[in-house]
């Protein structure tokens, strides 16, 4: 007789060991990977409807790495190829929405980011494991002697098999087997033994632990915990490519104060020459020349000031986009100018609004806000966790009974014998009238009650959950104050911001007629060189101020966007700003 169903078994569970076991480990992190990004654009489209593509992967050739190599920078640099570098010493010019997508591709914080959503899917990937079904493979050979002298006995046994485990949501687990051994005898008749074996067995939970509500809680939170890490990278990154417009404006601020500063010493230094001439032909005393030279390096050391905080927040620009604080960089001076251009356009035709209009407008803030903050959301939802976490902690205080049945089988061949294989891997026996064959088979049914005496565990684990349902209400109520007080604020500061605006243009226009007039008056020597250097520092801290109010403007509209919920930022970092 032929053993075809044992060479059957041999051909299905040898490959799914060998399978199992053997894969490297690329494959497996290509798994994960694949694993990971599947569930990042499940949430996606979940959350907002949408994806967008998602790596965690940095660049071999980094914008950092590049410079770094470009512009013989010092410091440590690898990973970088001979292509795509920069070629030239040259500055390199950065224009906002580059510098928005410089800082999403090579910020250390937002990589950070980028891997902690990562790994949330992971998470979620590995308690998705829990309940599918999982599979194990074993093969094992064993050699074994006993007695001694000529009632030596010696025989290898070769066992193979494959199972099969799944829990089931309901909180039930299923686990089956099946498999094949051989033992054969080395000495003696060297009889051998075929064994093919199955079982399966299933545990039901009776009283803690049943129900679905109960059973997947674990899995129920990883996928809340996904969703929250969905939600935080999205305001993350609106936040990100707001820190990163107000890092990119104020140095353009400090460049145009700057600017102001050197017109404003070169007019200084053309007073001063004028009134020393004026103090030659006896015109003028002494001590207005010692004026307007003191007003001189007064100037001289504002300017070398406003020079060295433009060097400080250039490096502090770097940082965020995330190459070297020692790169050259050259930011594009028009877009202050196109900003500020379109801020007064937009506030000079904008209708002043009366006092019961903006309190209603704050109002319809709050209740948008209230509706779309994610932060908002993620709150209320941390609420409805604790919720399930206490009736989890309740379940735990009931005894642990269980129902386990099982059934096995077993077929064993009894007949001895010596082993053949023919070329073709047939497994035979010299004789097959010789065959014969054992079979059982069983079954049990076990109910099992643990009645613990020592609850602590359970009990304060349940007192807790009380406690952190009360912490969940009242950070609901804290968020909703909070955003209200943001809100608030951010339409104060909005009309704050339009008077300042209106008030420093009306100053700079007064502060430049202001110097004209008091110039013409000092060459008809009706007014002292102080009256003229009053007007033009006061001319300078107008301008100034009308710089700091226009890009402070924008910077609060934008906050009010994000805070909102109204400002969409895409994979690039760049936004989309909804009016």
């Amino acid at each position: 007789m032929k053993y075809r169903l044992l060479k059957s078994l041999c051909v299905l569970i040898l490959p799914v060991l060998a399978f199992s076991g053997c894969m490297s480990s690329k494959s497996h992190m290509n798994k994960a990977d694949e694993a990971a990004t599947d569930i990042i654009e499940e949430y996606q489209k979940k959350a907002f409807g949408r994806t967008e593509d998602f790596f965690i992967e940095e660049p071999a050739d980094s914008l950092r790495r590049q410079l770094m190599i470009s512009q013989e920078l010092p410091g440590h640099i690898s990973g970088v190829s001979s292509n795509n570098l920069f070629k030239s010493k040259q500055p390199l010019k950065i224009k906002l929405l580059d510098a928005m997508q410089f800082a999403a591709r090579n910020n250390r914080s937002y990589q950070s980011k980028k891997e902690a959503l990562f790994s949330a899917a992971l998470d979620l990937d590995l308690s998705r494991a829990t309940y599918q079904n999982s599979y194990s493979g074993l093969l094992s050979s064993m050699f074994s002697e006993s007695g001694g002298g000529e009632n030596t006995a010696r025989k290898t046994r070769h066992e193979g098999g494959v199972g099969i485990k799944r829990k089931l949501q309901s909180g039930a687990t299923l686990s089956s087997k099946i498999g094949l051994d051989l033992v054969k005898l080395l000495t003696m008749d060297k009889t051998s033994t075929f064994g093919i074996f199955a079982d399966a067995t299933i545990s039901i939970p009776l009283l803690s632990g049943r129900g679905k509500d109960i059973a997947r809680e674990p899995l129920t939170q990883a996928e809340r915990n996904m969703l929250y890490a969905v939600w935080s990278f999205e305001r993350f990154k609106k936040t990100f490519a707001i820190e990163v417009a107000i890092s990119y404006l104020k140095t353009l601020e400090l460049q145009k104060q700057i600017q102001n500063a050197e017109a404003n010493y070169k007019s200084i230094i053309a007073a001063r020459e004028r009134v020393e001439a004026l103090a030659e032909a006896g015109r003028t005393s002494q001590t207005e020349v010692d004026q307007a030279s003191q007003n001189e390096l007064t100037a001289n050391n504002s300017l070398v000031s406003v020079k060295q905080s433009l060097e400080a927040q250039l490096d502090s620009l770097k940082t965020t986009l995330g190459i070297p604080v020692d790169a050259k960089i050259e930011l594009k001076a028009s877009e202050l100018i196109d900003l500020s251009k379109e801020t007064m356009r937009k506030l000079e035709t904008e209708p002043k609004m009366s006092s019961a209009k903006a309190e209603k407008q704050a109002r319809d803030y709050v209740l948008t806000a209230l509706s779309n903050r994610l932060d908002m959301i993620t709150v209320r939802y941390q609420y409805e966790d604790a919720k399930r976490k206490l009736n989890v902690a309740e379940d735990a205080l009931d005894p642990d009974m269980r129902l386990e049945l099982s059934a096995s089988t077993r077929k064993t061949d009894i007949s001895g014998g010596t082993i053949t294989t023919s070329d073709d891997g047939t497994i035979s026996r010299p004789s097959d009238n010789n065959v014969s064959f054992s079979e059982s088979a069983s079954y049990s049914a076990l109910l099992k009650l643990d009645l613990p005496w020592d609850k602590t565990k359970e009990r304060v684990a349940f007192r807790k959950s009380l406690i952190s349902l009360r912490s969940a209400e009242r950070s609901i109520e804290a968020k909703e104050d909070k955003i209200k007080q943001e809100l608030r604020s951010a339409a104060r500061k909005i009309l704050e911001l339009k008077e300042t605006y209106l008030i420093q243009q009306k100053s700079v226009k007064l502060a430049l007629r202001r110097v004209e007039s008091t110039d013409l008056f000092l060459q008809a020597g009706k007014v002292q060189i102080r009256d003229l250097l009053e007007a033009q520092e006061d001319l300078v801290g107008a301008q100034d101020k009308l710089v700091s109010a226009i890009v402070n403007y924008h910077i609060a509209t934008l906050n009010l966007q994000k805070d909102l919920e109204l400002l969409e930022v895409d994979e690039k970092g760049l936004w989309r700003k909804n009016e």
